[in-house]
């Protein structure tokens, strides 16, 4: 088999790689093209066969140093790296929370000092119909805000938080380890990618609290002035769900969402592996 073939996806962002192996993805040379399109495309998508936590594991290693998530829960025992990500609608209220977390837009571990880089998801199970996720290009978003409102929130800082009263709904419990290990952090509000120096908007509808130096009102109403921008669809590409797939995505600039449109007591299963990254400047 050759090289596997990048094919930008015609959407606001992502592309689509043809002609790869699972197995073949951490060879060194195919790691590179990998992880070049990534930075590029800020998200790709890899079609094929389910795969094992075992072989996610060995496949996000293309991307990365796989790093186990906060929630001890959702962790696949025997490989920790990898969370069973459960969003099932059940009719009886026994829905996970993050499930309905995943409504708005976010991007993965910016409460965390030192977030994901990336994200990798992988379905194992899906419903009938629905529950497709939504991506947004915060470059983008960036680079359409009014000039005036760029020079405002340049060199701004903001608070990011496992919980904020701005989320639409609450997360998750976490048990005294977990919340020990998640303090309120604080990120620039406009953050620089690392490989290709291009900025972008660094939005959490979920865990975004506040802006640094501004009353909550302020905050609040700048907060929501940004998300309008990136709530419009020209920023986004909506990927339609096939068994084996695997998306990754760029979380240094990229938010996403999920559709919770999909029939209840449908069977939603996906694997996840979070990429170590860098602290956002």
């Amino acid at each position: 088999m050759g090289s596997p073939q990048v094919v930008p996806l015609k959407a606001a962002l992502g592309a689509r790689i043809e002609g790869l192996g699972h197995a073949d993805a951490a060879k060194p040379e195919i790691a590179a093209i990998l992880c070049r399109a990534l930075a590029e495309n800020l998200l790709v998508v890899v079609p094929g066969n389910r795969m094992t936590p075992e072989q996610m594991r060995n496949f996000a290693s293309a991307f990365g140093k796989p790093k186990p998530q906060v929630l001890r829960y959702k962790r696949s025992g025997d490989v920790p790296e990898v969370s069973i990500m459960v969003s099932t609608l059940m009719t009886d209220g026994t829905t996970d929370k993050t499930a309905l977390r995943s409504e708005d837009w976010h991007t993965d571990d910016s409460y965390m000092v030192t977030p994901a880089k990336a994200t990798l998801l992988h379905s194992i199970e899906l419903p009938s119909h629905g529950g497709m996720t939504w991506f947004c290009n915060m470059h983008s978003v960036y680079e359409a805000l009014p000039e005036a409102t760029r020079r405002r929130i340049d060199g701004k800082r903001a608070i990011h938080a496992y919980d904020t009263q701005r989320a639409r709904n609450r997360p998750s419990q976490r048990t005294a380890q977990e919340i020990a290990e998640t303090p309120d952090v604080e990120h620039p509000l406009v953050r620089t990618h690392p490989e290709t120096g291009r900025r972008a908007l660094y939005l959490n509808f979920n865990r975004l609290d506040r802006i640094i130096g501004m009353e909550r009102a302020e905050s609040d109403a700048l907060l929501d002035e940004l998300a309008a921008e990136a709530r419009k669809d020209k920023h986004h590409y909506g990927h339609p769900w096939e068994l084996g797939d695997v998306v990754i995505w760029d979380n240094r600039a990229t938010m996403h969402r999920v559709d919770v449109d999909y029939p209840a007591g449908e069977p939603r299963v996906m694997q996840r592996v979070l990429i170590e990254g860098d602290r956002p400047y």
